[in-house]
């Protein structure tokens, strides 16, 4: 858990969610993630109704993908609700989900090679690019509220942007009342449904709607010393060693060099969210 200091960590969530929400695009498996022993996870259901709160925590990085210094949105030492990060799945000979070094604003190989074949003519639609599109997640911190399989203690949640974010950042523009929900004293309860999709064989949740309400009383602010860090549950491999994993599979020939300031980019259709092998975004 991270250690909070003795200066107040408090702040308004009014005028920041929906601006942060304004400016994002759009852009389960737990290996990629490092929790520690004790850590609750939360995972939703395909066609089930959950009431959450979701909970703020203290931002221990410089590097936050929702940094806006102008505005002091998830600036070092600042509370912020959500670890925006991206995910590449299926990579190398064992398929394995790596985070994208990107979520930490260093060079990906993976994005890279990407880059590479764009530029040397593939398609965007190509199946051997589309594959190595990483997938935009968040993490979040929730508090399941009257749910039979889990108790009123704080989890981990890991959902992709499409599937939750997105419906979220919807309802926020509708209604800016709503952009307290993470506040620990005038937050709101989310009341989510999600109805079942799938693909292929497999079944996925995807939030279909949000209803907000008023919380049955105000967190202390003692709370934050149970609320893990969620910018140190990511497990992010060096370039290095996402080389080895990535061109263990690949013709040495097929090598690129390093370029600057690869990044994910927008996708044009977004792809459902995977139960086991398949992407999301």
């Amino acid at each position: 858990m991270a250690k909070k200091s003795k200066k107040t960590t408090k702040r308004k969530f009014k005028g920041s969610v929906s601006r942060n929400a304004a400016k994002q695009v759009r852009g389960a498996q737990f290996g990629h993630l490092k929790l520690p022993k004790g850590l609750n996870v939360f995972k939703e259901d395909p066609g089930s109704r959950v009431s959450l709160d979701i909970m703020p925590y203290e931002v221990t990085v410089n590097n936050h993908p929702d940094r806006d210094d102008e505005y002091e949105i998830a600036v070092n030492g600042s509370l912020w609700y959500k670890r925006p990060y991206w995910l590449h799945r299926n990579i190398g000979p064992d398929n394995k989900s790596i985070v994208c070094p990107s979520s930490i604003g260093q060079k990906c190989p993976i994005c890279e090679y990407r880059a590479q074949l764009l530029k040397d003519g593939a398609d965007w639609s190509d199946d051997s690019v589309k594959a190595l599109k990483p997938s935009m997640r968040n993490l979040y911190v929730v508090i399941p509220k009257g749910n039979k399989k889990y108790d009123e203690v704080p989890h981990v949640w890991d959902i992709s942007q499409f599937l939750f974010q997105d419906k979220l950042n919807e309802e926020i523009g509708e209604n800016e009342e709503y952009e307290v929900f993470p506040d620990l004293e005038e937050g709101l309860t989310l009341r989510i449904r999600f109805s079942e999709e799938s693909f292929g064989s497999n079944k996925f949740a995807e939030t279909s709607r949000i209803d907000f309400k008023k919380r049955d009383e105000p967190y202390d602010e003692s709370i934050l010393e149970d609320i893990p860090s969620l910018d140190d549950l990511l497990e992010i491999p060096s370039y290095k060693a996402v080389e080895a994993i990535f061109f263990g599979g690949i013709d040495s020939e097929d090598d690129v060099e390093p370029e600057d300031d690869v990044e994910p980019e927008e996708e044009e259709e977004p792809e459902e969210e995977e139960t086991s092998d398949y992407d999301d975004d």
